[in-house]
């Protein structure tokens, strides 16, 4: 019973040894077909040379084996390609739901910019007129000091007080937005 075996287990081996050797190559150009890589086809057809081997003992080789290789490959190969296009639609969706944090921080980074711009306009307007005028020269339109002293007839010194104490007026005013300042 023991020889059966041994028997059994050598024709399977021979079997076996002979689809790999008669159809690898063409199983791999056939893989390629579908899926366009030489590597991605040889470990398909790796894979199931491995199947096969667990079910050699089912396989006559006149009867099954090239038709059973053929579909083995053929259906690995669109299973392959299926994860990889679900594997593709999976990082689309996490890109576009990145997109969206993104898109949905910057709304709220922009909602919070023009609180914080409302609340100094607020704060401005409670100041005198004269330190609003030097506050909008350097601010808004970006003028030196010495051109601000020059323009309002005024020294420097003034006009760096007058900012230096707008600026504290704000700081202390919207001290959770400090940061920002």
């Amino acid at each position: 019973m023991e020889s059966s075996n041994t028997d059994s287990k050598k024709k399977e081996l021979l079997l076996f040894n002979q689809l790999f050797e008669k159809y690898r190559t063409a199983l791999i150009g056939f893989a390629m077909s579908y899926l366009k890589d030489k590597d991605d086809a040889e470990d398909i057809v790796q894979d199931v040379f491995s199947k096969i081997w667990d079910r050699i003992d089912n396989i006559e080789e006149n009867k099954d084996g090239k038709s059973l290789l053929f579909t083995a490959t053929k259906n690995a190969c669109i299973s392959h390609l299926r994860h990889k296009a679900s594997s593709n639609r999976y990082q689309v969706s996490v890109l576009a739901k990145i997109e969206l944090i993104a898109l949905e921080n910057s709304t709220i980074e922009r909602i919070e910019f023009n609180e914080l711009q409302g609340q100094i306009n607020a704060i401005i307007q409670t100041l005198p007129e004269d330190y609003q005028e030097i506050f909008y020269m350097n601010r808004e339109e970006g003028l030196r000091y010495i051109d601000i002293a020059k323009h309002k007839n005024i020294s420097v010194k003034t006009v760096e007080k007058k900012i230096s104490l707008t600026l504290k007026k704000l700081r202390n005013s919207i001290s959770n937005y400090i940061w920002f300042l």
